[in-house]
């Protein structure tokens, strides 16, 4: 695995993290001022460049951190009076990052996200189930689209009160309903030597990533 890609891992990782602690942090706060503003947008920022820069020229790189930031700084006296719109760019721009990844990776020759780990569960990979997780890759991108979609339509109907009721409590059981509706396609479209079992695929992911540690010592 080239250096980069694994450094662009742990910082995707990274900005997670100190995302979700600032969300915690911010949410004790009635308003925000500009520059708290700009600070808890940094690392969504920073998620959606990195989630896009791997199928963008180094120019196309920089002018969307360019527009990232001008955007960041339009929006940041917005956000210090009204937090919930903080919590909609949060939610929104995770979710742009999340199908920038899986979409991306349709692009050109490279290879698909979910076959890429389903190539860490399998000893080997048949053409039905190469073309079945290049589907789901699909799959995955456009319910991220969607839910993000969905996240804007609700704050604009709804505002921001019914809305924080949606993405606190709505947003992780959609995924978990995506994860079963997926794993019970997977049984009635692929042949049973294609099924995997969840427990299997984490034990055979961890297993992949030891070797991948063990092979960098």
């Amino acid at each position: 695995m080239p250096a980069w890609v694994t450094v662009r891992r742990w910082l995707i990782g990274a900005l997670l993290a100190i995302n979700l602690g600032l969300a915690h942090w911010l949410g004790r706060q009635s308003s925000l001022g500009d520059d708290l503003a700009l600070l808890a947008l940094a690392p969504l920022a920073g998620l959606i460049l990195l989630a896009l820069q791997p199928r963008l020229r180094l120019y196309t790189t920089l002018l969307l951190a360019l527009l990232l930031g001008a955007v960041m700084l339009g929006i940041a006296d917005s956000l210090g009076a009204h937090i919930g719109l903080y919590y909609l760019c949060q939610h929104v721009g995770v979710h742009i990052a999340l199908a920038a990844v899986f979409l991306g990776s349709l692009r050109g020759d490279r290879q698909p996200i979910c076959t890429d780990l389903a190539n860490q569960v399998h000893d080997h990979m048949s053409a039905t189930l190469v073309r079945y997780t290049r589907q789901i890759t699909w799959a995955w991108g456009i319910f991220f689209i969607a839910n993000g979609t969905l996240s804007i339509v609700l704050m604009a109907a709804l505002g921001a009160a019914l809305w924080s009721t949606y993405a606190v409590y709505a947003t992780f059981p959609l995924v978990v309903a995506m994860f079963a509706g997926e794993y019970l396609v997977r049984l009635w479209v692929l042949p049973r030597e294609d099924w995997t079992g969840p427990i299997s695929a984490i034990r055979a992911y961890r297993r992949h990533m030891l070797q991948l540690t063990s092979a960098r010592k």
